[in-house]
């Protein structure tokens, strides 16, 4: 079934032309057989085209930075393999722009006035909008009388933001209506890495799940009923003879995204997984696809993982059999595939010319006082390099009370420096593995605490510090950069 956008049909001539391309045909039917109602049944053949879009391909990175006035800073999948979210950040500060693509029941926003017309196609604001944000949707599907309807909903954030976010909004969501109306496929492997996990339809896995649900009895018609559905969600409600009497038994799935950490204590059909208390019921997770998807420095990798929520008693059951449900992989990304994660990854030693690595020189963490390192350890992070920066690389250690960055630069007339002489008032001279630095301790505007400032001269440039602490960040300094001097020439 080919989905038809609302109003395309009668604007051959506008700017916004053709339908959404039909999705290669499942395995089963929409829905896994499951008995829905007419509604449902609609929207699982419609949630099917949806699991074949790309969203992060939806996105159009130079158009976004025209809206925004910023830079691009990450692209990735959010929360679900359908959400995709791409970052805007204003090159000289922290302010960031979130501009989201998702398919969400169309909920008009109240008091929002006449809808956006774009190339004939009415898409009307949607969800609360405030100062700081601002939705639109793109209206899909053929619903029936009575149906909910759903969009491509396009939704920006800013907490503070440069502009009103609905001028953000509007000029973005119309560069990229084009790609709404005609959404680009998975299957053209426009980005990577590819998530296998949308060649699957929850249903189907739910469907797969129902022998366990009755424990092998067979259910009448009118015995079993599908609750919630949703493009990467559905749930199932069984009532199953229980020793005389009825039990009703609900269980569901969903496909998600979870951190890596978060997932590879158990085993799972195959799959690593965990298992989670879910208030009075149980969740078991699994991966079925070996695939991470990495995104800025310092934040956790996520991996598509497919979630059961159901009763304990047939929780580890249940998610065996979603497990053996899971579809085959659909295709590979294409040779020239956008990469998903960070699209603005910090200068490495290597791109600067630097003579060290300050995340590895003394060994991440290993060079920093015992009671200052993390437990569990933690990864060192490459640091974000701004314009008015002084250093060319560096890379941070926080960890509970303490914050700390060690950095390779060269002096600079602004105080980057290792000469006491440069840094002024306060600044004292000291030697690092026998070669002349400085040390100057401040207080930290933001927290109160006590900061040093540390540098030492080195062949090529300089090496720095800068450690909040409240207990003598100084000795910390010390104890890094005597290391450092001793193995950088």
């Amino acid at each position: 079934m080919l989905v038809v956008l609302t109003a395309l049909a009668t604007a051959c001539s506008a700017p916004i032309a053709g339908t959404p391309h039909a999705a290669t045909a499942p395995t089963a039917p929409a829905g896994g057989g499951l008995p829905l109602t007419a509604e449902q049944q609609r929207l699982a053949e419609l949630f099917a085209q949806v699991r074949s879009w790309d969203m992060c391909a939806m996105h159009d990175i130079d158009a976004a930075s025209r809206a925004t006035g910023y830079t691009p800073d990450e692209l990735l999948p959010y929360r679900e393999p359908g959400i995709c979210r791409l970052v805007m950040k204003d090159p000289g500060g922290v302010s960031e722009w979130e501009l989201q693509l998702d398919v969400f029941q169309v909920i008009p926003a109240e008091g929002a006035g006449q809808p956006l017309d774009v190339g004939g196609v009415q898409m009307p604001q949607v969800r609360d909008n405030d100062e700081s944000s601002c939705a639109y949707s793109y209206p899909i599907g053929s619903p029936g009388q009575g149906d909910e309807r759903w969009g491509i909903e396009l939704s920006v954030l800013n907490i503070s933001p440069d502009k009103p976010p609905c001028d953000v909004a509007r000029e973005y969501v119309t560069a990229i209506a084009p790609r709404m109306a005609d959404p680009p496929l998975r299957s053209a492997g426009a980005t990577m890495p590819a998530l296998d996990i949308t060649s699957s339809d929850p249903c189907v896995v739910a469907a797969a799940m129902v022998p366990v649900m009755s424990g092998g009895q067979a259910l009448g018609p009118d015995a079993l009923d599908v609750g919630d559905i949703g493009p990467y969600t559905c749930g199932v409600n069984a009532t199953v003879d229980d020793g005389g009497g009825k039990r009703k038994v609900r269980a569901s799935v969903e496909f998600a995204l979870s951190a890596t950490e978060d997932v590879g204590s158990a085993t799972v059909g195959g799959f690593p997984g965990a298992s989670n208390p879910l208030g009075i019921n149980c969740q078991v997770l699994f991966a079925p696809q070996d695939v991470q998807l990495v995104g800025n420095p310092g934040q956790s990798p996520s991996v598509p993982v497919v979630e059961v929520d159901a009763e304990c008693d047939q929780i580890d059951a249940l998610a065996t059999a979603a497990a053996g449900a899971i579809a085959p992989a659909a295709g590979r990304p294409g040779a020239n595939a956008l990469a998903l994660g960070d699209l603005d990854p910090p200068p490495t030693a290597e791109s600067v010319g630097a003579p060290f690595d300050p995340c590895t020189v003394v060994g991440g963490w290993q060079a920093y006082p015992a009671d200052v390192q993390p437990t569990p350890p933690r990864p060192a992070v490459p640091m974000t390099v701004r314009p008015q920066d002084p250093f060319k690389v560096g890379c941070t250690f926080n960890a509970g009370g303490i914050f700390s960055s060690l950095v390779w630069g060269t002096p600079t007339e602004d105080g980057f420096s290792a000469d006491p002489a440069a840094r002024g008032a306060g600044a004292v001279a000291v030697q690092y593995g026998g070669r002349p630095g400085v040390e100057q301790t401040s207080t930290n505007t933001g927290n109160g605490q006590p900061t040093c400032y540390s540098a030492v001269q080195i062949s090529q440039g300089i090496a720095a510090m800068v450690t909040t602490l409240p207990d003598d960040p100084c000795r910390v300094n010390r104890a890094v950069l005597e290391q450092v001097a001793q193995k950088v020439p």
